[in-house]
């Protein structure tokens, strides 16, 4: 009688990234070797350990006290009349590990009652896993489209910061888009200023900040 042995090993490494707003950091524990086996010998593959980035809204809020607050006004006009988008974000915790930032949304349009959104929080890690493939200064960019044009000094109140300057065109339905954008890590959520005009519908969108408090409680 003729015994056949068949001997299969799978090695199954699954990496899954969290980099959602909102979401805390999930990171998986990669292990960092995986055996392989061929015949009667084990051998040891080495696996790539995870790339670890600094988060860019831990590195952003980080720097201020708990308490500290930014507003933004967002302006949107067209044909149909205007909306006005109020957006307050304030920093509700912080540790050498995450940040919990609160916001808080409300919208007014044309002969509308004003809509308060209850507030939420999203956790932000120190760090996070760079997904297997993608560049690094892909999650430094506000879009993966934007190119940054100059830097210039803004003055928000009787602030005054330096901003990175950065513009590109997004595509929507409503067709091409562009969009330029004034961000500095001196001031809570880093946008200043935003400009945005969607030429196929007369859409135009305007942003920036209108109060600050960086000395929180």
């Amino acid at each position: 009688m003729h015994h056949h042995r068949v001997s299969r090993v799978f090695v199954i490494l699954i990496v899954t990234g969290c980099l959602a707003i909102g979401c805390e950091d999930k990171r998986p524990i990669v292990p960092k070797t995986a055996l392989s086996q061929s015949g009667s010998t084990a051998q040891r593959e080495t696996v790539p350990s995870p790339v670890l980035l600094d988060h860019p809204e831990y590195s952003n809020w980080s720097r201020f006290p708990v308490g500290a607050s930014a507003i933004r006004k967002r302006v949107v006009t067209n044909e149909f009349g205007e909306v006005l988008v109020t957006t307050k974000m304030w920093l509700e915790d912080k540790s050498p590990e995450q940040v919990v930032v609160g916001s808080q949304v409300s919208v007014v349009r044309t002969d509308t009652p004003p809509e308060n959104n209850p507030p939420s929080s999203a956790t932000y890690p120190a760090k996070f896993a760079l997904p297997s493939g993608l560049k690094p200064e892909l999650f430094l960019l506000p879009s993966s489209k934007a190119k940054l044009v100059g830097e210039e000094r803004v003055s928000i109140g009787e602030l005054e910061v330096n901003a990175e300057v950065f513009e590109w065109t997004e595509n929507n339905e409503a067709g091409p888009m562009t969009v330029k954008l004034w961000r500095s890590e001196e001031i809570p959520g880093r946008i200043v200023r935003q400009e945005m005009l969607t030429e196929s519908s007369s859409t135009k969108t305007f942003e920036q900040i209108s109060e600050l408090d960086l000395k929180g409680k």
